[in-house]
């Protein structure tokens, strides 16, 4: 399996980054239809369409002229003058290349990644924990049993950091990523073997020195624990969600990590479903503050779309998303959750923010929807110390046949 094409299982893997991607760049956009328990309307017109983007309040900081054969693919930021931005290139002759791209306050601009030793890689996610601080996951796109590729920050360079390959014939890929301090950087990993078709999964720590695999308690319903998503506000408050998986049934879960301890809950489904739910994104807005979104298991477009948020004491639930499923979900620097996915027949991204009674939907900017052919965003990051959000993707760049890489932000000026 190309690994540019696709992850395997989705039944077993959830949401990839990779399936978004690849969805841009062939135009068959498979969520284009009605999101999913959403009420059926009229669809907007053209000339509603035009309005609504130019009145939009996300702004491109980076002209699409100046990104042609970039993808960006996350975005994480730890000051209203330190960002990074992770992806790949896509023009070199010897195949895809790390990208990375670091913001100061005025200007995004490329920073070295470390070495690959030459072969064909790409960076899916970036984690910030201060301006000296800062971790970038990925993998190599030669099919290969070798490691995740992982990288660190120190205020002055990339530095390649190593880890354990995964087992002769099964290939590693990146869940999620997050950081918290010099000795707290979380990762989720998995190694498929496409010749049994299985998949070992695992969550791992780094302790300062190394990175050590973390054994999670056992779900409460029984079955395989696959964990996914990484969210937090420190060392001693950090969210990770999982499946249960037992065959092709998932229960979602939340586990929480109190610095010396875990504590387990099922995510409660707003319904039934044959093959169950999956909890594919978390968003922590403060220590008792937790949102989790996530979909049916089905094996391509979800039936439905689920999320809810953990009060600390109990679960509140939220209608469904606007959208046929979130790629992206991330919080501003004023702790509202955001979401990017597909609307209903809009080949362009739209980023929705949960106002605590409804979704408010917003457009990306013309400078995007109206020189390309098609969007999708791919990470949302809070800036901390303003009231603003950064969004990173990519798009199908409509006056070359290649892709563009798509930087925006709202409340940043």
């Amino acid at each position: 399996m190309d690994r540019t094409a696709g992850r395997p299982g989705t039944r077993r893997t959830r949401l990839r980054t990779a399936v978004a991607v690849c969805a841009v760049a062939l135009g068959t956009l498979a969520t284009l239809g009605t999101p999913a328990n959403a009420a059926p309307g009229a669809a907007p017109s053209a000339s509603s369409d035009r309005a609504a983007r130019a009145d939009t309040p996300w702004k491109l900081r980076t002209p699409l002229s100046e990104t042609a054969s970039r993808e960006f693919w996350d975005v994480a930021a730890t000051g209203a003058e330190d960002a990074w931005s992770v992806g790949r290139t896509t023009d070199g002759p010897a195949g895809p290349a790390p990208l990375i791209r670091h913001w100061n306050g005025s200007t995004w601009a490329d920073v070295p990644a470390a070495s690959t030793g030459g072969k064909a890689a790409q960076l899916e996610k970036v984690a910030a924990a201060a301006p000296d601080d800062a971790w970038a996951a990925g993998s190599l796109a030669d099919n290969t049993s070798a490691p995740v590729v992982l990288q660190h920050w120190d205020g002055e360079k990339w530095t390649e950091v190593g880890h354990a390959a995964p087992a002769e014939g099964a290939l590693s890929f990146v869940g999620d990523l997050a950081a918290f301090g010099t000795k707290s950087a979380w990762l989720t990993s998995f190694d498929w073997d496409p010749n049994g078709d299985t998949q070992v999964s695992r969550l791992e720590r780094w302790t300062g020195s190394a990175w050590e695999e973390v054994s999670l308690p056992a779900a409460p319903g029984g079955g395989q624990v696959q964990p996914w998503d990484i969210t937090g506000t420190g060392p001693d408050d950090v969210w990770v969600t999982a499946s249960a998986m037992t065959g092709e049934a998932s229960v979602p879960l939340l586990y929480h990590w109190n610095g010396s301890g875990w504590t387990v809950r099922e995510v409660p489904a707003p319904g039934e479903h044959p093959t169950g739910w999956v909890a594919n994104h978390a968003v922590a807005t403060g220590r008792n503050s937790v949102y989790v979104v996530g979909k049916t298991n089905d094996p391509q477009s979800p039936t439905a779309t689920m999320a809810t948020r953990w009060t600390g004491s109990r679960w509140q639930s939220l209608p469904a998303l606007p959208v046929g499923e979130a790629n992206a979900v991330g919080a501003d620097g004023a702790g509202r959750l955001w979401i990017a996915g597909w609307a209903p027949g809009n080949p362009h991204s739209v980023l929705a923010r949960w106002t605590g009674t409804e979704w408010a939907t917003e457009e990306l900017p013309a400078d995007v929807t109206e020189h390309s052919e098609m969007s999708t965003v791919l990470g949302v990051a809070a800036v901390p110390g303003t009231k603003g959000v950064l969004a990173a993707g990519t798009a199908g760049c409509a006056s070359d046949p290649v892709q563009c890489g798509v930087l925006v932000s709202r409340d940043l000026g």
